[in-house]
């Protein structure tokens, strides 16, 4: 019951972020592309990796229906990548480049945490933290870059320069 309870507590905090999340209104839009297209990587990288069992979530919501723990892949994971992309959305690409840490490292530590005393999630097959580590950290600048290609292509096509922000 325990386990489930903080499932249901992540689920909470995953939806009451979306209003922290979406405050800052003058790149909505944006934000929203982010959101959506983060959770269309994280569907098509965590299929597999469910699938092989490398990670298994054996407590999860909707388990006749998922396999994946859809609170962290549909809410947790998607707004922490808004809020990468709102963090680093006026720095310089080497910033950006080692700020993704400031996000991955400690998502890697709790999903650690809650593998090591719950049954939320049970790494198999040799994954590790490790793993975790750099799956995140490539799917956040693999968004940061699809956003990044977004603007300048919606800036070239509206004809005005390139944005300094959109790096």
């Amino acid at each position: 019951m325990k386990d489930r309870s903080l499932l249901y507590l992540i689920t909470a905090i995953g939806m009451s972020g979306w209003v922290l999340l979406f405050r800052k209104r003058d790149h909505f839009k944006d934000w929203l592309i982010i959101y959506l297209f983060k959770t269309l990587v994280s569907t098509l990288m965590d299929g597999p990796v469910i699938k092989r069992k490398f990670l298994q979530y054996p407590i999860r919501l909707f388990p006749k229906w998922f396999d994946s723990n859809i609170a962290f892949l549909y809410l947790i994971f998607p707004m922490l990548c808004v809020m990468y992309n709102q963090f680093t959305y006026q720095m310089k690409p080497i910033k950006t480049f080692f700020s993704v840490f400031l996000f991955s490292l400690p998502m890697a530590g709790i999903e650690h945490w809650l593998e090591k005393r719950t049954n939320l999630v049970e790494f198999n097959k040799g994954w590790t933290s490790v793993h975790t580590i750099f799956v995140l950290t490539l799917t956040f600048w693999f968004v940061r870059l699809f956003i990044y290609t977004v603007r300048k292509l919606d800036n070239k096509m509206r004809g005005g320069g390139i944005e300094v922000g959109g790096s």
